[in-house]
């Protein structure tokens, strides 16, 4: 059971329990509002035309059966793959001033790996 879910049977409390319903209204209201859409394949997307995370996914579930969490969830996971391989292709080594910012951060003679790129910066 997700927290969401624990959260809406009022297993952690009425707070929780209201609070959960309140959310569900607002997702109810940004679907109609045309804020949230699903697209033929049942695949939801925010405003700003983004996969929805899974939190949001799951109280859209609750919404309408339009929503495919398992086509959603696969876009989700096709869009932040293309999004990682476009930073490593646009990534650049680390500016003086970069550097000197590590430097005051963790100390000369430390190892940084920016864990994205692998690109590893001797300090």
């Amino acid at each position: 059971m997700t927290r969401f879910e624990k959260e809406l049977s009022g297993a952690l409390g009425a707070y929780w329990k209201k609070s959960a319903e309140e959310e569900l209204q607002k997702v109810r209201e940004e679907l109609e509002q045309g804020l949230i859409t699903i697209d033929e394949n049942g695949v939801a997307r925010n405003r700003i035309g983004r996969v929805l995370m899974s939190d949001m996914l799951e109280k859209l579930t609750y919404i309408t059966n339009a929503v495919d969490a398992e086509a959603t969830t696969k876009a989700r996971e096709e869009e932040v793959a293309k999004t990682i391989e476009e930073y490593r292709r646009n990534a650049r080594p680390a500016t003086k001033e970069e550097l000197d910012e590590m430097r005051a951060a963790f100390g000369r003679g430390k190892t940084v790996v920016n864990i994205i790129t692998g690109q590893e910066y001797h300090l």
